[in-house]
């Protein structure tokens, strides 16, 4: 746990970059500083590992006033990772994951091994493959995930970011960020996350702490400061779409029909008109014997001469997984032939199907921005 307890700092010229914060990450909390530039939450970020000292105040990590804590044990027992990632330029990417477990006198072996470990768990497979290029032989997005393996270099309970995604394109960006997230399921560290983008806030934070002019303005879950912001600055700073942002906070496996209508590949065209007649249904979905996805077919490519559902089917060209947001997988619907999405695991077999009938009624059972979440509920269980 880090606790912040009425916090300040101020530089020599008189400049207070924190004012009197407090703040609690309880263990295993993902909580994402967010503010627009020279609010304070990297200064906030750095004072928790003393890399920027305070001048008023306490921090406690785990119970401890990190003052009483030699600063470099402290910092060994902390990952970090920036915007710009850091990596040394003249180590192996090796060398650089294993930046703090070889100062603290981890084996040659051992090293590798969680080198091995880590590189797999970011997405950089096979690790050989990785383990010994040098920075300058990675593209940007494969640095932030040595960036991000580094962080976790030696296991640590806490993790500090500072913007880590903030300097690569948005698509890469975009994976990152799910790959951290799946990471973070895994691992449940405790989590403190600097950025300024609203959007990647909602994405990947358990809780948002909104600071203003050094000032903590608001502490809550993602759904309590998008369905009540505390004041103007906060209403104004996530923006007029809140409704369509807490989309970001749904999944596609709380909309998806997890019983979708289906049809095996190799099944005649006569099977598959005669189940969408029985089911009352325009598509069905088209599997392999294994359960696998392989596309689409509807009423009017059943039309089409074949004696197989192989012969006339639609391949699918997207597909979601189960931990999808719900707004992305609108996206992706969109930019489909189909209009339909496919939810598949991670062996590519079938689990659910979202239409934009259930993305709709999903939209409709959504808070309106200008209702109060317990007054409607009140006034639903009244009616009922």
């Amino acid at each position: 746990m880090i606790k912040l307890e009425d916090v300040t700092k101020i530089y020599p010229d008189g400049t207070k970059a924190v004012d009197d914060v407090t703040l609690e990450i309880e263990k295993g909390e993902f909580c994402v500083l967010l503010g627009p530039s020279g609010c304070g939450k990297t200064t906030s970020l750095k004072m928790i590992n003393r890399l920027i000292s305070l001048s008023q105040g306490k921090i406690y990590v785990d119970g401890r006033d990190v003052y009483q804590m030699d600063v470099n044990q402290l910092r060994r027992s902390m990952g970090y990772a920036i915007q710009e990632i850091g990596l040394f330029p003249h180590m192996t990417v090796e060398q650089n994951v294993t930046t703090v477990p070889r100062l603290l006198g981890w084996s040659k072996a051992r090293c590798r091994e969680r080198t091995a470990e880590l590189l797999d768990l970011v997405g950089l497979s096979p690790p050989e493959t990785f383990m010994r290029r040098f920075p300058n032989e990675l593209s940007g997005g494969q640095k932030q995930r040595v960036g991000v393996a580094r962080c976790l270099g030696a296991d640590p309970p806490i993790l500090l970011m500072d913007e880590p995604f903030g300097a690569i394109d948005p698509i890469t960006r975009e994976r990152l960020q799910d790959e951290f997230l799946r990471i973070q399921d895994e691992i449940r560290k405790t989590i403190a996350f600097v950025t300024h983008d609203i959007h990647e806030a909602v994405k990947m934070g358990d809780t948002i702490a909104l600071m203003r002019d050094g000032i903590l303005v608001q502490h809550a879950p993602p759904a309590e400061m998008l369905a009540h912001p505390k004041d103007s600055f906060v209403e104004d700073f996530v923006g007029s779409d809140r409704a369509l942002k807490a989309l970001q906070l749904m999944r596609v496996r709380d909309v998806m029909d997890e019983t979708p209508p289906k049809v095996r590949i190799d099944e005649s065209l006569e099977t598959a008109r005669g189940r969408m007649q029985e089911l009352g249904v325009n598509f069905l979905a088209v599997v392999n014997e294994d359960e696998r996805f392989e596309g689409w077919v509807n009423r009017r490519v059943l039309r089409r001469s074949g004696e197989q559902v192989k012969d006339v089917m639609m391949r699918y060209t997207v597909t979601g997984r189960r931990d999808t947001p719900v707004n992305e997988a609108l996206s992706l619907m969109l930019g489909s032939a189909i209009g339909n999405l496919g939810v598949v695991d991670r062996r590519d077999k079938l689990i659910g199907v979202v239409t934009f009938r259930s993305l709709s009624e999903a939209i409709q059972a959504s808070y309106s921005e200008d209702e109060d979440p317990d007054e409607a509920h009140a006034e639903r269980e009244t009616a009922a």
